[in-house]
């Protein structure tokens, strides 16, 4: 009995005991396992960073400070449209840039019908044709009609050797007497040049990292590859110097003169009867007839340094396609936030068309302006194109921001030095300059 009565007495003061003490222990289980649940996802985290994926694709874009610079030099040419055959060739159709002078050949009512000439060479031939006459009675009233043929024109005759068709664009051409003169004008540059500068430019940006070793779990090394796609746009417009290059013929008239009234060819005049009354407004020929051949002894070209102010318009518009490799290292600064740089070299792919538009006039043809001209459709802008690869280097660091542990957002400098090239159009030479610019970059990237 005192044994077992003891039992009781310490069973009941243990229970008592247990009780007030299991809020205590109770307490300090809960922290322990908070604790261990903490550990436990740190190191997940940890291990999250070392089994992370390796790849990156970058997508964004660019806008750097500044495109090509483009300097476009031996400007001012303005060639002829017109190439004149010389007076070894005989009697053909001559084009000047004040005139025309054509081929004559004898007129229906000037030949019979197997062709011969009927009129007399050097002479004049008249023209007739029927009209109808009233028929009146001796108070003068009409009592009929008849026909009767009358002259109605008296024409120049065909002489061989001459011509009777051409056109003289301004009387400053009748300046030599006993001649009328031709000319073919044409601008040679004078090595005018001029230069633009592109403002800042946008362009698309692709790039893929992979990453190959870790300094620490926050320091890590990459290689990079990427393409990036920029335009080329430059132009200027103003004008520039040039030689007048003139090409002039001299036609004889043949003791004769031309008077402003004659410019234009075969001319005519009235024709009056023997009565004064007139019979055709264009009856009667006024003609002066020139040699059908230019005066071979008497045919030079002058140049007249600087006299062509010559204006235009230049551009060169087109692409590049950027291609860029080199290494790059990234430093973690939280779990979220991460800087990465990199270095190395570039290959630019270039495209581009290089226009232009140039005219000058003269003060002799007031309001008649000279311009190139494309030979296949007759434009007056005339192109080229061409293509080259460039070489260079680029440098670039960013900021990062992960939003989650596939995709991330980014923004940084870019900056970047390529080769230049040139480009021809004709005697025009456009020396294009990508040269160094720096700019802003942004996108978003996806881990993989």
């Amino acid at each position: 009995m005192p044994i077992s009565l003891m039992t009781l007495r310490l069973l009941k003061t243990a229970s008592l005991i247990a009780l007030v003490c299991a809020p205590v222990i109770l307490s300090a289980q809960i922290e322990t396992s908070g604790r261990e649940e903490e550990r436990l996802e740190a190191l997940a985290r940890s291990q999250g960073e070392f089994v992370a994926p390796k790849s990156k694709l970058s997508v964004g874009f660019r806008i750097l400070s500044s495109g090509g610079r483009v300097d476009f030099k031996h400007l001012g040419t303005v060639p002829s449209l017109f190439t004149v055959a010389p007076a070894s060739a005989g009697a053909v159709q001559r084009d000047y840039t004040n005139g025309i002078v054509s081929v004559d050949s004898l007129r229906p009512a000037e030949k019979d019908t197997d062709g011969n000439q009927t009129s007399t060479p050097g002479g004049r031939y008249s023209v007739y044709g029927t009209t109808t006459f009233p028929i009146l009675d001796a108070d003068g009233n009409v009592t009929g009609t008849e026909n009767a043929t009358i002259k109605t024109g008296d024409f120049l005759s065909y002489m061989p050797g001459l011509t009777r068709q051409y056109q003289v664009g301004s009387a400053a051409q009748l300046s030599q007497p006993g001649y009328v003169s031709f000319d073919i004008y044409s601008a040679i540059s004078d090595g005018g040049s001029t230069s633009k500068k592109q403002g800042p430019t946008g362009g698309v940006e692709f790039q893929f990292s992979r990453e190959f070793g870790r300094g620490s779990h926050r320091l890590q090394w990459s290689l990079i590859a990427g393409v990036a796609l920029n335009d080329i746009n430059s132009k200027s417009a103003g004008t520039v110097s040039s030689t007048l290059h003139t090409y002039t013929d001299y036609y004889s008239t043949n003791g004769q003169s031309i008077t402003t009234a004659n410019l234009s060819n075969p001319s005519y005049g009235p024709y009056y009867d023997s009565n004064s009354n007139l019979i055709s407004a264009s009856g009667t020929e006024t003609t002066v007839p020139i040699s059908a051949v230019p005066d071979p002894n008497l045919s030079k070209a002058t140049d007249d340094k600087g006299a062509a102010s010559v204006a235009g318009k230049w551009q060169v518009k087109g692409a590049y396609f950027m291609v860029k490799l080199g290494p790059s290292v990234r430093t973690q600064i939280t779990n979220r936030l991460g800087v990465n740089a990199s270095l190395g070299v570039a290959g630019a792919y270039a495209g581009t068309r290089y226009s232009a538009s140039e005219s000058f006039s003269v003060a002799s043809l007031p309001g008649l302006v000279f311009a190139v001209s494309d030979p296949a459709d007759g434009s007056d802008v005339i192109s080229s194109t061409t293509a080259k690869f460039l070489t260079g280097y680029y440098a670039e660091m960013n900021l990062e921001w992960a939003t989650n542990e596939a995709l991330a957002l980014f923004g940084g400098v870019t900056a970047q030095k390529l080769s230049t090239y040139e480009q021809k159009l004709g005697d025009r030479i456009a020396k294009i300059d990508l040269g160094s610019t720096v700019g802003i970059r942004g996108g978003v990237s996806i881990r993989f």
